[in-house]
């Protein structure tokens, strides 16, 4: 069943972009960037085996949830984490990335270094939060553009998250 849900969830994701034949994954793969980001990364983890995220992120989620209205239905996320290891020409890094399936959200999700008791809300300040439905067009469209992301690099990601990602289900009686 895990597999089918799986599956469906690939094929949902290849299919929630309509024109597929306008998108070019040749071009895109020659750029050198990989999703949203400049490079592929070297390595992905489990943001949720990390303290932080795993104490953070239902307050956080449920935050969007009230502030979308959309608490009411159930919202379902995938997470995956991304790393690049140090070389000569840049700093190691690691980003968390969240998908936001109910509400057709790509979030790029830092967690505030401060124990404040509102910290939870910082997720709405996550750059880039990306609206998928307005902001996502095919790279030829995307090229050059600041506000635009390249669909190609957002399926990529989408299907390595489904793959290899930590799936959450946020049910109307767990928004907190």
């Amino acid at each position: 069943m895990k597999y089918l849900i799986n599956l469906c969830m690939i094929l949902f994701s290849l299919t929630a972009f309509s024109k597929q034949d306008e998108l070019d994954f040749k071009a895109w793969e020659k750029t050198g960037s990989w999703g949203i980001y400049d490079s592929k990364p070297d390595s992905h983890f489990k943001p949720l085996k990390i303290k932080s995220y795993k104490e953070g992120y239902s307050p956080s989620f449920s935050y969007l949830i009230k502030r979308f209205n959309l608490q009411n239905v159930n919202n379902e996320y995938c997470l995956i984490g991304y790393k690049w290891n140090k070389t000569k020409d840049r700093d190691e890094r690691e980003r968390i990335i969240v998908f936001w399936k109910t509400a057709n959200y790509l979030i790029d999700w830092d967690l505030p270094n401060s124990e404040d008791d509102h910290s939870y809300k910082a997720i709405i300040f996550s750059k880039p939060f990306i609206d998928m439905n307005e902001s996502v067009v095919p790279y030829k469209e995307a090229e050059g553009a600041q506000a635009l992301w390249a669909k190609e690099g957002v399926i990529q990601m989408m299907n390595d998250c489904e793959l290899n990602g930590q799936k959450i289900t946020i049910t109307p009686s767990g928004v907190r």
